[in-house]
């Protein structure tokens, strides 16, 4: 078994952020595709949501196998068993969610599925806000609350 990391490479880390980027645009600004997001006076094309879709899959395609190669930090010792399962629980959604936004949204733009439309913008969507509430919170209370450093992990590896 090989050991993990102590920390996230400089790779791993452009590509979370990167990430968090363009969900964040995505998500918050719908409005091309028919969704409603904030109201900042203008809103991406058609085009620009797509390309941002496209991207976040290909980044979390890179960030799987970059994950799968070189493997993430273990949880902080002292961690239950219930919360490292979550965790790791959580992980995996994400990256389910990586997947299915972008390709359930191409399919009900480009493949007319009424169904893929419902599915990406009623249903993944808010799962998708849920997640990244949970995740965020989570991370500051292992900075704050249990002083674990994981957020310094991903801040400057």
């Amino acid at each position: 078994m090989r050991s993990l990391p102590a920390t996230f490479s400089l790779p791993q880390r452009l590509l979370h952020w990167s990430m968090v980027a363009l969900l964040l645009v995505n998500l918050s600004l719908p409005q091309a595709m028919g969704g409603s997001g904030l109201d900042i006076g203008t809103y991406p094309s058609e085009a620009l949501h797509i390309g941002i879709g496209s991207a976040v899959l290909a980044l979390a395609l890179l960030r799987l196998v970059r994950r799968l190669s070189r493997g993430v930090p273990a949880e902080p010792m002292g961690a239950r068993w219930f919360f490292r399962r979550r965790a790791r629980f959580g992980q995996w959604l994400f990256y389910a969610l990586f997947f299915a936004m972008p390709l359930s949204g191409l399919l009900g733009f480009y493949g007319a599925s009424e169904t893929a439309r419902f599915l990406h913008s009623e249903i993944l969507r808010p799962l998708f806000w849920l997640l990244i509430a949970v995740h965020v919170s989570l991370a500051l209370a292992h900075q704050f609350l249990w002083k674990t450093d994981m957020l310094g992990k991903i801040l400057r590896g």
